[in-house]
């Protein structure tokens, strides 16, 4: 039984920023090797929340090799071997991205899951997160989120794995747990896939498009996701889009049987681990305790699964028609609430009119004369900006934004913005009017009304 386990931290919302990796070498079922290596990321920016995860911030990585100086060191843990990762969608894709992002040829190599070959092996279990297995297994010392020591409870796992399936081949635990290896070769690759019933695809919860192509590799994919407490990086809205974006689907909102995982706030994980259980967690304690396919996971375990990528500083077509759309789709009642909304030039009305219009749906109209740019939540872009923009003219005034948003970035300080159409916004400000005379409903929450005046 021989293979390598690898481990990757990134550090900010784009695949390919490796900052770190962790790899343990097991030969004979014994792990002979552990490696560890810090890595400068491209580009070399860190989010606060992947800093928050695995504690790497760019003062440990300023004088670290890149990705490209290192690969030579790390290829022959690649190259023609069998490696295996927790959560392998995620190591596989930064390692896929960042290969491309330097022009460097894939390496030969079979991959496998540990997550989703536990979940097989191992029914019943709350989740299938590193920790959980580690503490099920009796696999002691995981500092989790640490390259190398994830890395080696990974190696750990595996061998566990073969033990309970009296096996060390590969091959063998294919033919009992019937799952097809994943595959990198020269310019393709192959997902790894464990060979579960599919459903009726009619029998699934249309979402809306949001202009994105689904992710049919990530262990979301047409899986129902549920959420219960706040989370502290992201709205619940935007949580659940993410989620369509990949392919999930967060309808209805409710845990039910039908229900895949249920993603847990981080303080109401806390008070969980405390003993604390609100309605929806004992509901999915029962229905994991009756078999059901579901899994209750962390909100930084969440952030790692999605790997988002919606904090860019650039402005592009693409996500202005998404978030313009979305936006309207929501039909919310509150959505501008105190929110900073920006004003580009040349808009069609004064700047004094649509300053009023956030200011009656409870927002604070700005322009680039304030010194809070970054801080901003919405962004509206004239509409003659936005011709420009399709003719791949940036003006001005979307470089000057997207300048100040980047500073932000490398200070870990950029957060999601939300681009919209000046026509979007108008279309926003009418439907509230005729929802205030009663032509129209919105969707609107009365305690928050309540609690804005």
């Amino acid at each position: 039984m021989n293979f390598i386990a690898v481990d990757f931290e990134t550090a900010n919302f784009k695949r390919q920023s490796i900052c770190a990796v962790g790899l343990a070498v097991v030969e004979d079922a014994k792990v002979v090797k552990t490696i560890h290596k810090l890595i400068k990321p491209s580009p070399d920016y860190y989010e606060s929340i992947n800093s928050s995860i695995h504690r790497i911030t760019a003062e440990d990585t300023k004088n670290a090799p890149t990705f490209k100086e290192l690969w030579s060191d790390l290829r022959p843990y690649f190259e023609k071997q069998n490696i295996v990762a927790h959560n392998a969608a995620f190591d596989f894709s930064a390692l896929r991205y960042a290969l491309d992002a330097y022009q460097i040829d894939y390496p030969e190599l079979d991959y496998y899951c540990t997550m989703l070959l536990s979940k097989k092996a191992l029914p019943g279990l709350i989740n299938y997160q590193l920790p959980t297995l580690c503490k099920h297994l009796e696999i002691n010392d995981l500092n989790h989120h640490n390259a190398e020591s994830d890395a080696l409870a990974c190696a750990k796992l595996m061998i566990e794995l073969f033990k309970k399936h009296n096996t060390q081949s590969f091959k063998e635990l294919e033919k009992q747990l019937k799952f097809n290896k994943g595959k990198i070769y020269p310019n393709d690759y192959l997902p790894f896939s464990c060979c579960i019933k599919k459903k009726d695809p009619q029998t699934l919860f249309k979402e809306p498009k949001t202009g994105y192509e689904p992710d049919t590799e990530h262990p979301f994919y047409n899986k129902r996701v549920a959420f219960t407490g706040a989370l502290s990086n992201l709205s619940r809205e935007d949580a659940q889009r993410i989620v369509t974006d990949i392919g999930g689907i967060t309808k209805p909102i409710n845990v039910s049987r039908k229900t895949n995982y249920l993603v847990v706030g981080c303080l109401e994980y806390t008070k969980f681990g405390e003993g604390f259980k609100s309605s929806k967690l004992r509901l999915t304690e029962e229905l994991i305790a009756e078999g059901h396919d579901l899994e209750i996971i962390s909100e930084v375990d969440f952030f790692k699964m999605i790997h988002f990528d919606t904090a860019s500083f650039e402005i592009t077509i693409s996500q202005i028609e998404a978030d313009s759309k979305e936006l309207l789709r929501r039909n919310k009642y509150n959505d501008f609430s105190n929110k900073n909304i920006y004003f580009t030039p040349d808009l069609k009305s004064e700047k004094t009119t649509v300053f009023q219009a956030a200011g009656y749906c409870g927002g604070y109209g700005h322009d680039y004369d304030t010194d809070e740019i970054e801080a901003s939540d919405y962004f509206v872009i004239a509409d003659q900006i936005v011709e420009e923009l399709k003719n791949g003219i940036k003006v001005q005034a979307i470089l000057d934004f997207e300048q100040i948003r980047n500073k932000a970035r490398n200070k870990s300080d950029l957060k999601a913005v939300k681009l919209l159409s000046e026509t979007t916004f108008h279309e926003y400000i009418n439907r509230r009017q005729q929802h205030n005379n009663g032509e129209i409903q919105m969707a609107i929450h009365p305690w928050e009304i309540k609690q804005n005046n």
